[in-house]
This record gives C-alpha cells, structure tokens and sequence, in this order.
C-alpha cells in the first residue's frame, strides 16, 4: 500500500470532484484534525467536501471544529453522497473501524483511499499512503499541503497541531523525531498556540472526569511480576459518574509511569456495553501485533481491538497473550 511520496497523494484527489473524508469510530485529535486539514485542503482545490463520521464529535475535542464542518452520518441525508465521487479515509489502515460508513457508504463510492500512520493493516486490500514513521497523520497532511504548495493557515494549523501533540503524548512518545518539532514548530510559526491548545487538549476536563478515573484505578491489577498493569472500565462506572467513553482515553499511561511496567492494558466498555481493549508498551512487547490477532492493530508502543466478548473473558484472553509476549506465560 505504501506510496513514495505525498504526492501521490494527490494524483487520488485529482480523479474526482466530490469527497467524503471520514475517520475511526471515537474520533480523536489526531483524527478529527486530519479531517479537518483535508476538508481545507479540498475547498481550496475547488472540490466538492463532506466530512462525516460514524461518531459524533466528542465534546473534548470540539474545539478543533468551531465551525460545525464535521457531520455524523444519517442515511436519509447522506446516502447519495458516496456515488458522487471519492472516500478519503484518515488516522486508520483499514476500513473496518469505520462504524457505519463501512457498510452505509463505502461500497457506494467511486474509490475509497487511506491516509494513515499506523502499521499496515493485514486486513485491508485498500489503496492509500502509509507512513508509519510519522508521528501522527496531521503531520503527513502537513507535508501534503506544502507538496500542493499551498498556504498553512491558523485554520490548519491549530488542529495539526493538536493532533500531533496528542498522538505524541506531548512530544514524549517514541515516535517523536526531529521531523516532528520542525512541523510543530511550522505550526506555530502559522497561528498555532501551543498553550491554548494543551489546554483545550488536556486541562479542560469536568470534575465526572476525576470521578470515573478514580474509580478505573480502583480496578488496578500488577501481574507479571510487576511487569503488567490492567485496568477496567465497566458500563457502570460511566453511568454513575456521569462521564464519557472517551473521558477515559489518558487513562491507560497512568500505570507507565511506574519503571518496573512495561504493559499497560485498559479494558473499556461502552453504555451499550461494548468493550474494547487498549494497549501500551515501553518497546519489549509489540503491541500492534498483539491487536492483530484480535483483528486490531495500531502502533507498535500503543495499539487495541474491539472484542465481541465480555469484559472478563477479554480480560482473561488479552493478560494471556501479553503475558506471553513478555516470556511469562
């Protein structure tokens, strides 16, 4: 799947006049930032855009879309638009974390293309571009639109800025180059302010946030020999704190502060009692490739699934085959 260079890119934008762009279901900065670099990107190639997911936007992250560009997908409103043109898939490698659209508008398209910074997916025979040395996909989107020679403006700035802080971990995680601080700092040299940002990012949380993150740690479990860290979040905590699924997110680092951890697992469940399982490592174990055999993927250091099991028989599934990976088993 993997192109040569961005520019490619484009030769997929220059087949069609009229778009979708979409993302992963949970949408998160990384996500809803390349949406929104993409959408400006279009526009100013006179093309013809909708930005629609299968998710609403999370409320953390609305911020990022003052203008209401990104639309949650209706079927009574929306199901022409795939025939119209293209799909523009970003921040996933493959097509089956799309929720909906995967079924509602994919197999109506002209051409549907990946834009993505993952591993590759085994899953998908999709076309696309792959970079999964880069740090997030807004920083590819960045080197796209300066290989379009077209300007950066504050309104791409900001949400390429906060995607690449969040898919970083505030520039801290591994994948963090030289290559990174030169787009961030091109960011803010065009209207991004990083302050403003980390704080809409990270310090803008209700106090239910603060309620549901003390109860998830009391679910806190070392095994391994103090190696591996497993939390749970039940359908139930979220009901009685009054908090999101996604107010959970950062959750799962709070354990690899801690030097002896070296996995960290967080096994989630939505209020329709859905669960999915979150995965970070320090490097020995590849978790991406622990996703996979659950039919996810993600990164080697951060990765996850969705399970079609209950919360404890995921549990007990996922603990084994980390405990594997780190010779324990």
């Amino acid at each position: 799947m993997t192109l040569k260079t961005v520019r490619d890119i484009l030769g997929f934008i220059n087949t069609y006049d009229s778009f979708i762009i979409t993302t992963h279901t949970g949408p998160d900065a990384d996500g809803i930032g390349a949406e929104i670099i993409m959408y400006h990107l279009l526009k100013t190639m006179q093309k013809r855009v909708h930005v629609i997911n299968a998710d609403p936007v999370p409320i953390r992250f609305a911020f990022l879309d003052p203008d209401g560009i990104i639309e949650h997908w209706d079927s009574s409103r929306h199901f022409h638009l795939p025939e119209l043109g293209g799909i523009i898939i970003v921040d996933t490698s493959d097509e089956f974390n799309l929720g909906c659209m995967l079924d509602e508008a994919l197999p109506h398209a002209q051409g549907v293309y990946i834009i993505d910074h993952h591993e590759q997916s085994p899953f998908t025979h999709l076309d696309g571009y792959i970079d999964a040395s880069a740090a997030s996909t807004t920083q590819i989107l960045i080197d796209l639109v300066q290989a379009a020679d077209l300007p950066i403006t504050k309104d791409v700035a900001i949400p390429a800025y906060a995607g690449l802080l969040y898919d970083t971990g505030s520039f801290i995680y591994s994948k963090t180059t030289a290559k990174t601080f030169e787009t961030a700092l091109l960011l803010v040299q065009s209207g991004a302010i990083p302050h403003e940002i980390y704080r809409d990012l990270f310090e803008s949380n209700s106090i239910s946030v603060l309620l549901l993150q003390k109860r998830v740690l009391s679910s806190l479990e070392i095994l391994g020999n103090g190696s591996l860290a497993v939390q749970v979040m039940t359908k139930k905590d979220l009901e009685e704190t009054n908090a999101s699924y996604e107010d959970a997110e950062n959750f799962i680092n709070i354990p690899l502060q801690i030097k002896e951890i070296e996995v960290s697992i967080l096994i989630k469940q939505n209020r329709e009692g859905l669960v999915r399982c979150s995965l970070r490592s320090k490097g020995k174990v590849n978790v991406s490739l622990l996703a996979q055999q659950f039919n996810g993927g993600g990164h080697k250091m951060a990765a996850g699934f969705k399970s079609s099991l209950g919360l404890e028989e995921t549990r007990t599934m996922v603990i084994q085959k980390v405990l594997a990976a780190l010779g324990m088993a």
